[in-house]
């Protein structure tokens, strides 16, 4: 069937693939309804592209593959890849090598059905995107665009969206012109053809593949119609190849025993295509057509047909599995579901891990408790890499209660440290105590020293969290001696992290170099855990300290090896860190970024925890709310955990709030905020100066200078000068709060200074900067739009009717704003403080000219 209506779609993928050619990378999403034609364009596109196209394709196996689409483009893009695809290569150093092999030569990478991806899949997506401007590539991803606002690809469409190398096209449904020319001579109704299939291209095709025909009901009719006069060898392998929604391969036709005759009746129906030595459905919607007027009860034979097929080629375990489970297969389902959640986890597709791992453990049978504990602390693993925590503890205990019953003493151990270890993200302090004491009485008379070295180690790091220097101390002391009696290089440098910690928290600087230490020997030994931890804990302690650039620096690297290591917990606590750093640095709008992406990103409690302090403060800061549930949800938080360390810095912020509304708060009474206030940390000091600032009933009587505190801190110059309480210092303080949009506590320094008679004050920030984080201009949310649109200054000066010179202004006085280097950096700070909006049009010319100037550049237009 002709292509219609898409020449814009082909003309944009052709002047990306063109950039690509030209080494600059981009990536283009193709979004619409099944059988919108998204294929048919892209092969267009192929015929015409001025570089190779490499063509990968998620499929809707109950549980996609690990990385489907890679695997079916591995050999093209160098033999680098299949190598580290079959090697026991973790995520990160699979991205490596794909990254090396797509700088070598200008290529279009097209992954089909992206709605259908793997959880790893869609991180290699926005691995690529992320580095998408530094490669020769021209990234195309095709989608349904019905998938709904949880599904994990609307986060990846979302990073897409946010980079000045990304593009999105939408494609629409065929008019009735269309349709009508489509028609032709058939003797159609065009409006009848129209109206049945919405101007679904996939649906008209199969109307006007048997014109003669009376027009059919249903798509599945029409695409039943077309294979009924089939031989009966023919239509047999039709119904066979229906049954994965795979491309099939030479070789596993050859296995199937499809002969190259049947493959060639196959052709004329017009629903498959070739696909390298195989076949494939041209449309899912015709795959599923044919295996849904398949016999009933006949299902079961041809997927076991397909599962003796793949094995005897040795077939990918995920997708053997996918037919174990259709057929059903229990035997093959227990064999080869574990084998692929596996495979899974060691891809970085912990969802799909998870959905492997509950497979077999639905038909592992009760009388085998060995291998139902066995997939359950697989199984709990994965839930807790998926957010899924408190389901993994759930699974973890079942597997306890099973390693119980079979008297596996060492294991009950081990499953109590694991406990442990989760309850600790749980926020539950008392119960991760509870279990890996329980773990270190068991294995200590179990005699299985690694593991009791481990469950010390663990011991060490909690009485660190709580103060109780000695113990940490002692237990890592323990741990240590034993990893030294193993020769366990990971073992003494977990062992190392908790009287590391104690001895920082003490004022020991030395403790720094030896958490760096630690770091460092996780990289080597190839433990993602051991390499985020020291580093997580060690930004936290120098934020406490004031160690300000010393947290930027340990923060730059360890965000960047957490989040590509898929390391989720450490993650949401190096986020939420660098968020309280944002906050007392003064950038606010980039301490709430920080902090939304951490409630975004996950349900950890404790990785939650400094996101509630620096949303709740801002709340406070800002708008002095009546209810402020994130410094609600955060004492709630430190008060199960009862560190002192953590409950300081929420003191300090429920005081705080109190003194903005003048509301007294509970909370704050009673002897635990007495003995908070006596802590030398960072939490220590501000709850002391905010309980000073409380009970001072107004402002403190005038001192002769404000203490000295440093610029990069401005809301705390401001509360220091409102110490001092002059009315040259409270002016003094009111545009350092004005640039924060402080807009509380400014109202409370305005107040002072009315009862200090002073009642012409100056004026605080317009509604217009107040509107957006960025404290832009209506005129400069005007320029930015445009730039947004990927306008020039010359074009925006068209747009808005003024001189290219004012035009030159306004741009740099937003990159400065917005601290960005270039357009494209500023682009993207708009799509991430949500400063993107529609663009102006063209304003009226003064002259009043009929043909005032207005952008007809093809990237200005939707």
């Amino acid at each position: 069937m002709r292509l219609l209506e898409r020449d814009h779609p082909l003309t944009v993928l052709g002047d990306h693939a063109r950039r690509a050619a030209g080494g600059r990378g981009s990536a283009v999403s193709v979004a619409g309804e099944a059988g919108i034609g998204k294929t048919v364009l892209l092969r267009a596109f192929a015929e015409l592209a001025p570089v190779q196209v490499l063509w990968g394709m998620c499929d809707s196996l109950s549980t996609p593959r690990p990385l489907g689409p890679l695997r079916d483009i591995a050999g093209e893009l160098g033999p680098a890849v299949p190598d580290v695809l079959r090697g026991a290569a973790v995520q990160h150093e699979i991205f490596a090598v794909v990254l090396q092999e797509l700088r070598a030569r200008p290529r279009a990478l097209v992954f089909e059905d992206l709605h259908w991806a793997d959880e790893a899949t869609l991180d290699l997506v926005r691995f690529v995107a992320r580095r998408i401007h530094t490669l020769p590539l021209l990234m195309v991803l095709t989608y349904r665009d019905d998938v709904g606002p949880a599904h994990p690809l609307r986060r990846v469409l979302g990073d897409l969206v946010s980079t000045p190398d990304g593009r999105r096209l939408q494609l629409t449904p065929l008019s009735l012109a269309a349709v009508g020319e489509l028609v032709g001579e058939h003797g159609l109704d065009p409006a009848d053809v129209h109206a049945r299939t919405a101007g679904n291209p996939f649906f008209v095709s199969q109307i006007l593949a048997q014109p003669d025909r009376p027009l059919p009901d249903s798509v599945r009719d029409a695409v039943v119609a077309r294979t009924a006069a089939l031989p009966s060898p023919a239509r047999h392998a039709l119904e066979l190849l229906s049954c994965t929604p795979e491309p099939v391969s030479g070789e596993l036709l050859a296995a199937l025993g499809v002969r190259a005759a049947s493959v060639e009746t196959l052709a004329t129906t017009g629903l498959l295509d070739r696909h390298g030595t195989g076949v494939m459905f041209r449309h899912e919607i015709a795959r599923s057509a044919v295996l849904g007027s398949v016999v009933p009860g006949a299902e079961t034979a041809l997927h076991t047909a397909m599962i003796e097929a793949l094995e005897e080629i040795g077939g990918d375990a995920s997708v053997i599995a996918h037919h174990a489970a259709a057929a059903p297969d229990v035997v093959r389902i227990l064999r080869y579901a574990p084998l692929a959640g596996a495979a899974a986890a060691g891809s970085g597709s912990h969802r799909e891990a998870v959905a492997f791992y509950e497979l077999a453990l639905r038909h592992a049978g009760e009388d085998d408790p060995a291998t139902r504990a066995t997939l359950m602390e697989a199984l709990a693993t994965e839930l807790l890499l998926s957010d899924r925590l408190h389901d993994a503890i759930a699974v973890c205990r079942r597997a306890l209660h099973l390693r119980r019953e079979l008297g596996d003493v060492v294991a009950v151990g081990a499953a109590h440290l694991a406990i442990s270890q989760y309850q600790w993200y749980a926020a539950d302090r008392v119960a991760a105590e509870r279990h890996d004491d329980a773990a270190i009485t068991i294995l200590a008379e179990a005699g299985a020293p690694r593991e009791l070295g481990y469950a010390l180690a663990n011991h060490a790091f909690l009485a660190s969290q709580r103060g109780d220097a000695a113990e940490a101390m002692r237990a890592g002391g323990q741990a240590q001696r034993i990893a030294d009696e193993l020769d366990d290089a990971a073992l003494a440098s977990t062992a190392s992290i908790g009287p590391a910690l104690v001895r920082l928290l003490g004022g020991d600087q030395d403790a720094r170099i030896d958490l760096l230490a630690v770091r460092d020997a996780g990289l080597r030994l190839r433990s993602d855990v051991l390499a985020s931890a020291p580093v997580t804990n060690l930004a936290h302690v120098d934020v406490e300290q004031g160690r300000f650039a010393e947290a930027e620096d340990v923060l730059l690297d360890a965000l960047r090896f957490s989040g590509e290591r898929d390391v989720p917990g450490c993650n949401m606590w190096q986020l939420g860190v660098r968020a309280r750093l944002r906050l007392l640095q003064g950038r606010w709008a980039d301490a709430e970024h920080d902090a939304l992406a951490v409630l975004a990103a996950g349900d950890l409690p404790l990785g939650r925890l400094w996101s509630h302090l620096v949303l709740g403060l801002l709340a406070a800061r800002r708008d002095a709310p009546a209810e402020n549930p994130h410094l609600d949800e955060l004492w709630s938080l430190t008060v199960q955990l009862d560190l002192p360390g953590l409950l300081a810095p929420a003191a300090a912020a429920l005081t705080e709030q109190a003194w903005i509304t003048r509301r007294p708060d509970p909370r704050l009474d009673g002897q635990l905020v007495g003995e908070l206030m006596t802590l030398p940390s960072t939490g220590g000091e501000q709850l002391r100066r905010w309980t000073r600032r409380l009970t001072a009933e107004g402002a403190p009587p005038p001192v002769a200078a404000p203490p000295a505190v440093p610029e990069q801190l401005p809301y705390e110059q401001a509360m220091a000068l409102w110490d001092v309480g002059s009315p040259e210092t409270l002016l003094a303080a009111l545009p350092l709060l004005d640039e924060l949009d402080a807009r509380s506590v400014t109202a409370r320094v305005r107040g002072r200074l009315r009862e200090l008679g002073m009642n012409f004050l100056p004026r605080g920030r317009s509604p217009a900067t107040r509107s957006n984080p960025a404290g832009l201009t209506g005129r400069q949310l005007d320029v930015l739009a445009l730039l947004v649109e990927g306008l020039s200054n010359t074009e925006v000066a068209a747009r808005l009717v003024i001189s290219r010179r004012t035009a030159d202004h306004h741009v740099s006085a937003i990159l400065g704003r917005l601290n960005a280097r270039s357009r494209g950096e500023a682009v993207a700070a708009a799509h991430r403080l949500g400063l993107a909006r529609v663009a102006p049009e063209a304003e009226p010319s003064t002259t009043g000219s009929a043909n005032s100037p207005r952008s007809t550049s093809p990237s200005s237009r939707t």
